[in-house]
């Protein structure tokens, strides 16, 4: 049935459907067009929305399968006790029977030879004895291979190798390796511990999996290897569920204490893997609710500019529409129906662009960081909340203009040609002003200046567009800067140069250093300290996050080969104090000349290590932008009790000789713990960086098509825009090459301001992100903005070349355009 309005117009339901339909059918393009945009948006949002539960759901039941310990104690590097001195150190705690599991371990450095074929794979190696099987506490994840007995106990007997390891380097489930000291080692299978989900190394805290061998050994087996029968430097303790950990801990720590060793007690949080996996998702969902949030942004404007462009379309018919009487809340649904049309569009695309991305970060996640447990439901939350989003992003974009449309008085609304378009104080001045050529030339630049309101809403929306794509681009590039500053600062001088780290603290002149130097593939060593501090300011609290555990390297500064480039220091103040990463410093809120306290292990004249305070004062900055590295002269080693002494060498290889030489002949020298070239740390820094770009990458993808989207649609809106200006053109003769050159003008006039504010909002991306990066997901590198040229080119191809080329895909429908019907008047 037909209803009727006051003044006498059908008004029925279906009317205003089959001019909606006719609408659609009209504008189907930009529809789409837009529809998309806001699929791109909603799905980017939903997709990586749920990843941020999926890895919190997937970490938590990976955790707690393997029992990961709630406290672990680790003695000072070089410092062992009897085995089961640590364990009964639990007994004598208050709170004893808030552990519900407890074992020792030894864990040393070594080196392994795991060659096979004409690959050859020489490693560091971490040995971990452990009572293998289920323990109750830091349980292994087999992932491929059978798990050895865990009652074996003799020297060489089957061993688990770190799964990520094995992985990278193609090695079999099952097979035999060689650990320095000349002892082989069979493995059974692959796995891995819950603290090594993810794990940091010693070199630049970014460690490749390829470049550290963990292998799992009985207890009683590990210690055979190295030499320490019936010594242990580990424990790892469970307590029970609502267990009042830091009570424990401070019972712990007083029972080490009393045995009268130096050592550290940690945290489950303390843990690297914890720490990363954990604090990476709430990291990461920032990023990702940015980059949504910018998506959706500019399909706002999008859909805006398309309800825009209706709205003109439809002037004269809600102008007249207005002077028959019929209502102004009827007159806007039409075109608020369009809004519905592109909401509905875009949020049922948005749903399946959302499972897509989803499915490709799980894909991604699951490759890069495997785990014993994932959990990805499906998370309906997430997606009511991205169609809620794609319905009413459209639906209240389209409100402003409809509601200017309505407003207008009747006769404004009838008005067509050059009397619709409002002049702007722009056109006014430049109207003043001779400009150079013909007033073809002229028009593309006046037609830009003539209705700014158009332009700046289709420069912001191509630009918001172009700040995702510059701000996931830039920061690759300013993480990839910060990478290669790094490997640069490590390899300068020497990149073949190779650090070899002793099993213990040597005397200079011991056999073991001379047997390093005597190589004949080795032409020169250098003597140094690495110890592990932990820094804090001296007006800082004794909070954990007011200190940095930092690595310090004590070395002649003057007379070593490698010595860090000092970028700031004091006068004459770098022998005097200790040298800082500018991060460090910051971080610690001190600078050049300021005193800085060091809490370090100092060796005791009886033997043995124990904790004592330093202050020293910040004398220098260093080039590396790693937070993690200080360094100290060779002559301050008396504070630490090791005058004398050395647990690092730096060997270059002689005339002839490759780093993998050296690394080879120092294998199977006693006292040698490890080797690494640190031409092979940077390239851990490259490996590094390819999977941080995979994991952008598809957010890289995504932005892109926005852009490129937007740019095609902001293109075709200008082209409709224009289309009586057109068909004036062709009616006196203009060819359709020279329209659309006035086209193509225009658009690269729009497309260089879309792209300076692109670029621009870019940049401010970036900062925010860098900063937001430096505090919590990777907290140890000092981050500069750098955006590479090769991004800017990027950002230019699609904010200029884009928006330029589109109206060539408009040639049919300029030059078959029905010239009478365009310039028709009334219908």
């Amino acid at each position: 049935m037909v209803t009727t309005t006051r003044g006498g117009l059908p008004s029925s339901r279906g009317l205003w459907l089959r001019w909606s339909w006719r609408d659609l059918r009209r504008h189907w393009v930009a529809v789409v067009a837009i529809a998309l945009v806001l699929a791109i948006g909603t799905g980017v949002y939903a997709g990586l929305g749920s990843t941020a539960t999926w890895r919190r759901l997937s970490n938590d039941a990976s955790f707690d399968q393997l029992a990961m310990h709630d406290l672990r104690v680790e003695l000072s590097p070089g410092t062992f006790v009897d085995e089961g001195t640590l364990a009964a150190g639990i007994a004598t705690m208050p709170d004893a029977d808030s552990v519900v599991a407890a074992h020792e371990r030894l864990v040393v450095d070594s080196q392994v030879d795991a060659t096979a074929g004409d690959e050859s794979v020489l490693a560091v190696a971490r040995l971990v004895g452990m009572p293998l099987g289920e323990t109750g506490v830091d349980e292994l994840w087999i992932t491929d291979g059978d798990a050895p007995d865990p009652g074996g106990g003799a020297a060489g007997g089957d061993a688990v190798l770190e799964t990520k390891f094995a992985d990278h380097h193609g090695l079999a489930p099952s097979g035999s390796f060689e650990i320095a000291g000349g002892h082989t080692v069979d493995y059974t299978a692959l796995g891995t511990a819950p603290e090594d989900f993810f794990y940091e190394g010693p070199e630049g805290a970014i460690f490749s999996e390829g470049d550290l061998a963990i292998v799992y050994l009985p207890l009683a087996s590990a210690q055979g290897l190295v030499g320490r029968d019936g010594a242990v430097n580990d424990l790892v303790v469970r307590l029970a569920d609502g267990a009042d950990r830091d009570r424990v801990r401070d019972q712990l720590i007083a029972a080490v204490d009393a045995v009268g060793v130096s050592a550290t007690v940690t945290d489950r949080d303390d843990a690297t893997a914890v720490r990363v996996l954990y604090e990476d998702i709430d990291n990461d969902q920032r990023l990702w609710n940015v980059l949504s949030g910018l998506v959706l942004f500019a399909a706002a404007l999008a859909a805006f500019n398309l309800i825009s462009r209706i709205v003109e379309a439809q002037r004269r018919e809600i102008g007249i529409g207005m002077a028959l009487g019929v209502p102004r809340r009827r007159l806007a649904v039409r075109p608020l129906l369009v809004g519905a049309q592109v909401a509905l569009l875009g949020t049922v695309a948005g749903v399946g662009v959302g499972l897509l991305v989803g499915g490709a970060m799980r894909g991604l996640l699951e490759s890069v960081l495997p785990l014993p447990a994932y959990r990805t439901p499906f998370q309906a939350g997430v997606y009511a909340r991205a169609a809620a989003l794609g319905v009413l992003v459209p639906v209240v974009a389209s409100a402003l203009p409809v509601l200017r449309a309505v407003r207008v008085e009747p006769i404004e609304a009838i008005r067509t040609g050059h009397l619709s378009a409002k002049t702007s104080r722009l056109t006014d001045w430049t109207g003043r002003i001779r400009l150079p050529g013909t007033s073809l030339t002229q028009l593309p630049l006046r037609n830009v200046l003539r209705t700014p309101r158009r332009t700046v809403l289709t420069a912001v929306g191509v630009g918001v567009a172009i700040t995702a794509l510059v701000g996931v681009l830039g920061l690759l590039d300013s993480v990839n800067r910060t990478m290669e500053r790094a490997g640069d600062e490590l390899t300068k001088g020497d990149p073949e140069r190779v650090l070899v780290q002793l099993d213990g603290f040597h005397d200079v002149g011991s056999e073991a250093v001379a047997a390093v130097a005597d190589a004949p593939a080795v032409g020169r060593t250098d003597v140094a300290l690495r110890l592990p501090v932990t820094a804090h300011a001296t007006d800082a609290t004794t909070a954990a996050d007011d200190e940095l555990d930092l690595l310090v390297e004590l070395l002649d500064l003057d007379g070593a080969a490698w010595s860090p480039t000092i970028e700031r220091a004091v006068p004459d103040g770098a022998a005097r104090g200790v040298v800082l990463a500018d991060k460090a410093a910051s971080d610690l809120g001190v600078g050049l000349g300021d005193p800085v306290v060091l809490r370090h292990p100092t060796r005791r004249a009886g033997g043995g290590f124990t904790l004592t305070e330093s202050e020293l004062v910040v004398s220098a900055i260093h080039a590396n932008p790693i937070r993690t590295f200080a360094y100290l002269d060779l002559a301050r080693a008396d504070r630490f009790g090791l005058a004398g002494t050395t647990n690092l060498l730096d060997a270059y290889p002689a005339a002839g000789f490759e780093r993998a030489d050296v690394q080879r002949e120092v294998f199977g020298l006693d006292g040698v713990a490890s080797s690494q070239a640190v031409g092979r740390i940077r390239e851990g820094f490259d490996e590094a960086m390819t999977q941080i770009v995979g994991i952008l990458a598809i957010a890289a993808v995504a932005v892109v098509s926005l852009a490129l989207l937007i740019a095609f649609n902001a293109t075709r809106i200008t082209v409709e825009e224009r289309r009586r200006e057109h068909a004036t053109m062709r009616a006196f003769g203009l060819p359709v090459r020279t329209v659309l050159a006035l086209v193509v003008k225009e658009s690269v006039l729009i497309g260089v301001a879309a792209t300076a504010i692109g670029v621009a909002t870019g940049f401010v991306f970036i900062g925010w992100m860098l900063q937001s990066l430096g505090s919590t997901t990777l907290p140890d590198l000092g981050m500069s903005l750098y955006v590479a040229p090769a991004t800017l080119v990027i950002a230019a191809i699609v904010g200029v070349l884009a928006v330029a080329a589109a109206p060539l895909f408009l040639v049919r429908r300029v030059s078959r355009m029905d010239i009478p019907d365009t310039l028709r008047v009334m219908e």
